[in-house]
């Protein structure tokens, strides 16, 4: 009687889990922060009174939704996908999550640049030290102008570090008398140092000041320009 062969057990491999439970991880996380910066952005844009305080501390928390990927580019470009929001490699991860929590181009490229000012400078990101630094640096379009005085990453200085012409109108119009502001002023949206009020002279000879500012930029500084060559 022949004796029979043992069997050879086949092995199975086991399930790999662990990447699968990291990528849910790293999709919850990126879900949880989405929806905080869109919280927060939501209750910046309709509140009642829009402070420039209450923009830094948004933008905080969008700070936190870009550091959320880590340097899993592909992640946050998959995840804005999935959500109508185009993107590429050559998207820096301020500039996607901007995107993904702000309509308005021309205010997505701002905050993106501020976040990219903010990680330069080595900033945490987190939603207190990104409202501070803002907030320090002089608003929103004081960051825009440092971040273009920055040399590239890995190149030389612009400029040899020396101050925009536009810097220069303001250190000349510093020392012109200034009164406060009029307590009437629409004063709520303002992000930049600097804006313009229209004043009106009527047939009676009574002049009064429009309470809507001025805020675009090209004319503002052509304005401080202005007022500083007359010095």
């Amino acid at each position: 009687m022949m004796a029979k062969t043992p069997s050879r057990k086949t092995d199975i491999p086991a399930p790999v889990v662990a990447q699968d439970t990291a990528d849910d991880a790293r999709q919850a996380t990126l879900e949880k922060k989405y929806r905080a910066s869109r919280s927060a952005f939501n209750s910046w844009e309709t509140a009642q009174v829009r402070t420039d305080q209450h923009l830094y501390t948004a933008l905080g928390r969008l700070a936190e939704f870009a550091a959320a990927v880590g340097n899993d580019h592909q992640t946050l470009i998959d995840f804005a996908a999935a959500r109508g929001v185009r993107a590429t490699k050559a998207s820096t991860p301020y500039t996607v999550t901007a995107r993904l929590i702000v309509a308005d181009r021309k205010k997505t490229n701002k905050y993106a640049t501020v976040l990219h000012l903010a990680a330069r400078r080595g900033i945490e990101p987190t939603e207190d030290r990104i409202a501070e630094f803002i907030k320090a640096e002089g608003g929103i379009e004081a960051c825009l102008r440092s971040f273009r005085e920055l040399p590239r990453e890995g190149g030389p200085a612009k400029g040899g570090g020396r101050p925009s012409a536009f810097g220069k109108a303001m250190e000349r119009i510093g020392g012109f008398s200034r009164i406060e502001a009029p307590a009437g002023l629409e004063l709520a949206e303002l992000s930049g140092d600097y804006f313009l009020v229209v004043g009106v002279r009527h047939a009676d000879g009574t002049t009064h000041l429009l309470q809507q500012p001025v805020t675009d930029e090209q004319v503002v500084r052509k304005a401080v320009a202005t007022m500083a060559s007359k010095e």
